[in-house]
């Protein structure tokens, strides 16, 4: 097996108040998918992610799916802390469990929303006419969850609701 950096390392913290940990490599998201240290009990996401980390190092899979695969199980049991750029940290884009397919505004285009990101920058652009209380929740609870203040997953329910409150949302996603 051969070790695959990661071109951005992940910080993870374990436990409330526990050392940060940077997880660079898929050797190293491995090692912590496999350990008994993970917070909680193995769940899909967490497969799917100790499944891409073994395929990289094996060369049978990419860097960047164990990466985002590490990410999107880390965020899922709230201990993913930042994924940073060497000196340039910055806070990554944190991924939902699943996309959302929506058609924003009325628009003819379709987007797929899979990110905190991405549900932000539709909230940016949205007409200022419809922002309505649906709106205000779905944005609030997307800027805590880019605080660190909501999860996800939250983030994401916040914005299924509101496009499916006002007729945009495509698809769901699995959920």
């Amino acid at each position: 097996m051969t070790d695959v950096a990661f071109e951005t390392p992940a910080r993870v913290r374990l436990r409330e108040g526990g050392k940060i940990q940077q997880v660079a490599s898929a050797q190293d998201a491995s090692i912590l998918l496999h350990s008994a240290d993970w917070p909680v009990d193995r769940i899909q996401l967490h497969n799917a992610a100790s499944e891409a980390a073994d395929e990289a190092l094996g060369g049978r899979g990419a860097a960047k799916d164990a990466f985002n695969a590490f990410v999107i199980a880390a965020t899922e049991v709230d201990i993913l802390v930042e994924a940073s750029s060497g000196e340039n940290r910055k806070t990554s884009r944190v991924f939902f469990e699943s996309s959302v397919r929506t058609k924003p505004h009325g628009g003819s285009s379709v987007r797929d929303v899979d990110t905190v990101d991405g549900a932000c920058e539709i909230l940016i652009d949205w007409p200022h006419a419809k922002r309505g209380p649906y709106y205000q929740s779905a944005r609030e609870v997307v800027q805590a969850a880019l605080g660190g203040t909501a999860t996800p997953h939250q983030a994401r329910e916040a914005f299924v609701a509101l496009a499916d409150h006002t007729g945009v949302m495509i698809d769901r996603g699995a959920e």
